[in-house]
């Protein structure tokens, strides 16, 4: 399995790129960004879309990614989600007012065909077996445990302190990583309780929940305090190995 990161960050900067993975050169994780990383031919490859939530930073180039494509000869990509997902991502971006309903242009190449997922509902696609996971944000989020017959990657997206992210963990005999939020520093830790998120304090004892030994990587960085965040990660360890931080444009492979 490779997974490309073609945005990891909190949002979009100049030295920042939202939230994004591309598995196997055809399944993305999420939309945060896509342009900008991928060329036409590599943008042209992609199969399906696996959304975590309706935040604009999990969102951000889908609508982009889809006038890029517009009527190139493309299926109509499945795009999986919650409910709440796919019907928030129809009224408030694809609602004509923001941005055209390209899910009503059926003679359309730039199509998409909304597919809604229950959690634990696993979708094999392209050699992939990918199983939502709820996890706890401010909004129903989904994250993903991305499985090939070798092995087994577990991405939150975004979320603070839970206990089913990790028994998913835990059970995943052929685990190789987990991937997980990371979106502030200590010193904000009463706004990352608010919003559903993590702090290097907060990771650290939910850590402790990891029985698994795998490769743990941290994301969703916001924009402005990446630096201070790094600088606390020195204290969050699992099994004595300091959690690393995951990067634009890194290439993982399991």
């Amino acid at each position: 399995m490779e997974i490309r990161v073609l945005g990891c960050d909190g949002g979009h900067g100049q030295d920042a790129r939202a939230t994004s993975l591309l598995v196997n050169d055809t399944v993305l994780i999420d939309a945060g960004n896509i342009l900008s990383a991928l060329s036409d031919k590599e943008m042209l490859e992609i199969g399906h879309l696996f959304l975590s939530h309706s935040h604009l930073d999990h969102i951000y180039d889908f609508p982009f990614f889809l006038d890029a494509t517009f009527a190139r000869g493309v299926k109509p990509l499945p795009v999986y989600g919650s409910d709440h997902t796919l019907s928030n991502l129809r009224s408030h971006v694809f609602n004509n007012v923001i941005w055209p309903d390209l899910a009503s242009l059926p003679d359309s190449g730039a199509q998409y065909v909304p597919r809604p997922l229950l959690p634990g509902q696993t979708v094999d696609v392209a050699g992939l077996h990918i199983t939502p996971v709820p996890v706890n944000h401010i909004v129903p989020t989904y994250g993903y445990l991305i499985e090939d017959d070798e092995g087994a990657v577990l991405f939150s997206s975004d979320t603070g302190p839970c206990n089913e992210f990790w028994r998913i963990a835990n059970a995943c005999e052929k685990l190789k990583a987990v991937i997980v939020d990371l979106a502030f520093p200590n010193a904000m830790q009463n706004v990352a309780d608010l919003s559903g998120h993590h702090t290097p304090d907060s990771l650290a004892k939910d850590l402790k929940k990891l029985r698994v030994d795998c490769d743990v990587y941290a994301f969703h960085f916001k924009v402005g305090m990446m630096d201070e965040i790094r600088q606390e990660m020195a204290n969050v360890t699992h099994r004595n190995i300091p959690v690393k931080a995951l990067r634009d444009f890194d290439k993982l492979v399991f």
